[in-house]
C-alpha cells in the first residue's frame, strides 16, 4: 500500500502568513484612504461645480443688468442729443426771430413809422425768413404791404441833408434845473447818501 505522505510543514508559512494578513490589513488602510480621498475630491468638485454653477448665474445676472445699464445709457445718451438738437434749433429759431424782429424795427424807422414798434407788433413776420448769409428774405415786401394797409402808422421820413441840402443839425436838448427830490421814490442807498448830506451840510 502506498501511503500518501504529507509533506512537511514549512516553518516560514506561519510567518508568511502574518505578513500577509498584516500586508492586508495595510492595503485595506490604504484602501479605506484612497475611497476617503476619492470623497473628498468629489465633494470638492461638487462643491467647485455648484460655485461655478453659482458664479455663472450671479455673472449672467450682472451681464443682464449691466444690458439693460448700457441700454438706458444708451436710450438717455440718445434722448440727451435729440434734446439738444431740439434746443439748438430752438435757440436758433427764438435768435432769428429777435433780429427778424429788430431788422422790422429799423426798417419801420427808415419808412418813417411813428412807433415803429407797435408796427412790428402788427405785421406778420411769419414770411419773413434768415437767410443763409444772414441776409433777411421777404422783410421788404412785408413793410410795403404794412405801409399801404396802415399807411396812419406812417409819416414822411426825415430827408437827410444830401437831399434837402442843408447840413444844419437838429439842436442838442436843453439843460433844465432838476425839480423838486421826493425821498419816497428813492432806494435805500441813495436816501442815506442824501440824509446824509442834508445833515452834514
Amino acid at each position: 500500500m502506498t501511503t500518501e505522505s504529507n509533506p512537511p510543514i514549512d516553518p516560514n508559512t506561519p510567518r508568511e502568513l502574518e505578513k500577509a494578513r498584516s500586508d492586508l490589513k495595510t492595503l485595506r488602510a490604504e484602501l479605506q484612504a484612497a475611497r476617503a480621498e476619492r470623497d473628498t475630491i468629489r465633494a470638492e468638485r461638487d462643491d467647485a461645480i455648484k460655485s461655478r454653477d453659482g458664479l455663472k448665474a450671479q455673472f449672467d445676472k450682472q451681464k443682464t443688468e449691466f444690458e439693460g445699464k448700457l441700454t438706458d445709457a444708451t436710450a438717455a445718451v440718445t434722448k440727451a442729443q435729440a434734446d439738444a438738437v431740439e434746443a439748438g434749433k430752438a435757440a436758433k429759431a427764438q435768435a432769428d426771430a429777435a433780429v427778424i424782429r429788430a431788422e422790422a424795427k429799423a426798417a419801420a424807422t427808415r419808412l418813417g413809422a411813428v412807433a415803429p414798434e407797435d408796427v412790428v407788433k402788427l405785421i406778420d413776420l411769419g414770411s419773413v425768413k434768415m437767410g443763409e448769409n444772414g441776409e433777411i428774405e421777404g422783410l421788404d415786401a412785408v413793410m410795403a404791404a404794412a405801409k399801404e394797409a396802415r399807411g396812419y402808422l406812417f409819416s414822411e421820413p426825415p430827408k437827410p441833408g444830401t437831399e434837402t441840402g442843408t447840413t444844419k443839425a437838429p439842436a442838442a436838448p436843453q439843460a433844465r434845473e432838476p425839480g423838486p427830490l421826493n425821498a419816497r421814490t428813492l432806494s435805500d442807498e441813495d436816501y442815506a447818501k442824501q440824509k446824509h448830506q442834508f445833515l452834514n451840510g
